[in-house]
């Protein structure tokens, strides 16, 4: 049993981490919440109070999950020394400005970010078959309006089973933005701004074929549904048919009857964050987003919205290394 101390009483932690965690009670247990002024929360059907003296809490040790605001975070690092203790950030970490902060994260044994798109369940079963080698190589990826910034990046690091970016094009036009990014081997991605997650899409092509989430004139080869309970994420289909749960995906439908923010991408979010949180814990995870990948990914997308061109050799990552360095 891991204990957990959860720093942050804001929406993030309300949907996403504490309900998450809810699930995951057989093998996290809930330690302390801190936060800047106590407060009542809901923790599955029941009430969990904050604590405001962070002196008392055992921050070693722990995994420690930060969701606070970006300008908090640097502060957030600053005040705790725990060696032992796993360290979970949210993307993209800390206000880019502030990078120097980088350098506590040697106060800490591990630092992850806890980035649902690492884990979103469409993109994993897509890698799956991806993989497998049945459709050939992997050529292009079109997100439509459901890709978003630098989360958009960490799940082009998914599907491609980590392929470096090469570098990224911003368009814009009539409003919209379209980036197109680059990548290691060959294939290339296009991004369709703005989010919307009631019409946003995906499309995969690869040599043999499609992958998508929608229906369109050319069928796709395979066809990736959703099964939803009203407005909740319940699981996958593919080509109509219902994809095996998981034990974590048993988990997650410890929810039932317990209230979570809405929408279902919100709440295939939530369960992403589960195998987030369960690979934090582990020597290695193919869930195991490093800092250093999202902070250069935030970098490369304001350079792309900034000036419309962003190279993306390593040597953004690279950089944030070397900040790293106590």
């Amino acid at each position: 049993m891991t204990d957990v101390v959860v720093i942050g009483a804001g929406k993030r932690v309300k949907g996403a981490i504490l309900p998450a965690l809810w699930c995951l009670r057989e093998r996290f247990r809930l330690a302390a919440v801190c936060s800047r002024s106590s407060a009542e929360l809901l923790y599955g059907p029941d009430l969990v109070h904050t604590t405001t003296d962070w002196e008392r809490v055992r921050f070693d040790g722990a995994l420690i999950i930060v969701a606070v605001t970006l300008e908090q975070v640097p502060a957030v690092l600053a005040r705790i020394d725990a060696p032992n203790a796993i360290l979970l950030v949210d993307t993209p970490v800390f206000p880019l400005r502030r990078m120097v902060a980088a350098r506590r994260f040697s106060a800490f044994k591990r630092v992850l970010v806890s980035e649902d798109n690492v884990a979103l369940p469409p993109l994993l079963l897509a890698r799956s078959l991806i993989a497998s080698g049945e459709l050939g190589a992997l050529r292009r990826i079109f997100f439509f309006h459901n890709g978003y910034k630098f989360h958009a990046l960490a799940g082009l690091r998914v599907l491609t089973g980590g392929a470096a970016l090469r570098s990224i094009v911003n368009r814009k036009f009539h409003g919209l933005r379209q980036k197109t990014i680059s990548l290691v081997g060959g294939v290339t991605a296009v991004m369709y701004e703005p989010r919307d997650y009631a019409v946003g899409k995906f499309m995969i092509e690869c040599e043999g074929g499609t992958i998508a989430d929608y229906d369109h004139a050319d069928p796709p080869r395979h066809r990736i549904g959703y099964e939803l309970d009203g407005p909740r994420y319940r699981g996958l289909t593919l080509d109509g048919t219902s994809v095996p749960a998981e034990p974590l995906d048993v988990a997650y439908r410890q929810l039932d009857g317990i209230e979570v923010f809405g929408a279902p991408m919100n709440t295939m979010k939530l369960r992403g964050l589960m195998d987030v949180i369960t690979g934090a814990v582990e020597p290695t995870s193919p869930f195991h987003y490093q800092p250093s990948q999202a902070i250069a990914d935030a970098l490369a997308i304001k350079l792309a919205d900034r000036v419309g061109y962003a190279p993306f050799p390593n040597f953004l990552e690279r950089i944030v290394r070397l900040m790293d360095r106590p």
